[in-house]
């Protein structure tokens, strides 16, 4: 053999045992990114990924650590939280039969679902206060920090407090409504509050008005008639919650008895609707001809006269 052929043999054997030497190296495993969640809800599936370097001697392994005790392998896996935390997510890629390995990590923050605002139920302290009672108002409430109430009255009064007072100044019916709300979502309730009116120890302690007495076959209020209709005014004032029914009597012998006993109780009406009694709390009757002993007073002045008699 020539020397020429010789050397190019040396040649191309040096050059397929690099060959062969390069193809057979093993070449350790990187791991070059992590896909995962930077927060999720407990209970909620979520995808964990990563990539490993092509080159890497097959076959590669990979298994997770999650940091609540639990584990996963392949280069894809899912997982959930049972509980909200900061967890450490660990990925360790290894092939070589464990010789070659890389780890990659990142923190998850988990969170409990978010807790819309609700109300379970609305308490008031009084539910038939007086126009002078001071009522509390509460909410029965759930939902996540910070709630925010807002209040109505029904009578346009409001207020922001979780547990706010109030006083009606008019008697009647109210509905009463919370609006409740955070950044979840909100909910609303109404209640009702019926309000009298205020009544003072003298209305539960009265049991008779003054009677008005007028002159013979007269409708005409005198001034006797009137200072004693002034004393029932008094008392009327300082309990509106108090209703009266005047009913008009006439005497024997005086003309158109009917007539004249329905004249005399829209006198006293007029009068009591002159100095602020609402009409809603009167209702007038005549009764024509009295007979008998009807009053304090002697002989027929005594039939001659409204009576004012309080309707409870």
């Amino acid at each position: 053999m020539s020397r020429k052929y010789i050397s190019n043999f040396f040649v191309l054997t040096f050059l397929v045992s690099g060959m062969l030497m390069t193809g057979c190296k093993s070449v350790p495993v990187d791991i070059l990114s992590m896909t995962a969640p930077d927060s999720l809800l407990t209970n909620q599936n979520a995808d964990f990924s990563v990539d490993v370097n092509e080159e890497a001697k097959l076959p590669v392994d990979v298994n997770w650590s999650f940091g609540d005790n639990s584990s996963s392998n392949g280069e894809s896996t899912t997982h959930s939280f049972s509980e909200a935390g900061t967890y450490n997510v660990t990925a360790t890629a290894s092939n070589r039969k464990g010789k070659s390995s890389d780890q990659y990590s990142r923190s998850v923050v988990v969170m409990n679902p978010p807790v819309p605002a609700s109300i379970v139920s609305l308490k008031a302290s009084n539910n038939s206060p007086d126009t002078e009672t001071m009522v509390r108002f509460s909410a029965s409430a759930s939902g996540d920090s910070p709630l925010s109430y807002a209040w109505s009255f029904g009578d346009g009064a409001t207020s922001s407090d979780s547990a706010p007072t109030h006083t009606f100044g008019e008697p009647g019916t109210y509905t009463v409504q919370l609006n409740l709300s955070n950044k979840a979502g909100s909910d609303s309730r109404t209640m009702s509050v019926s309000v009298d009116w205020y009544e003072a120890q003298i209305c539960r302690e009265v049991t008779e008005l003054s009677g008005a007495f007028f002159d013979r076959n007269s409708s005409v209020l005198s001034d006797d008639a009137e200072s004693a209709l002034g004393d029932n005014l008094q008392i009327l004032a300082e309990c509106p919650n108090m209703n009266v029914r005047l009913e008009g009597l006439s005497a024997p012998g005086e003309r158109r008895a009917q007539d004249l006993s329905e004249d005399r109780a829209r006198a006293v009406e007029q009068f009591y609707a002159n100095n602020g009694v609402a009409a809603t709390r009167l209702v007038t009757l005549g009764n024509g001809r009295a007979e008998g002993m009807t009053s304090k007073k002697e002989g027929l002045a005594q039939y001659r006269r409204v009576d004012t008699i309080i309707v409870r």
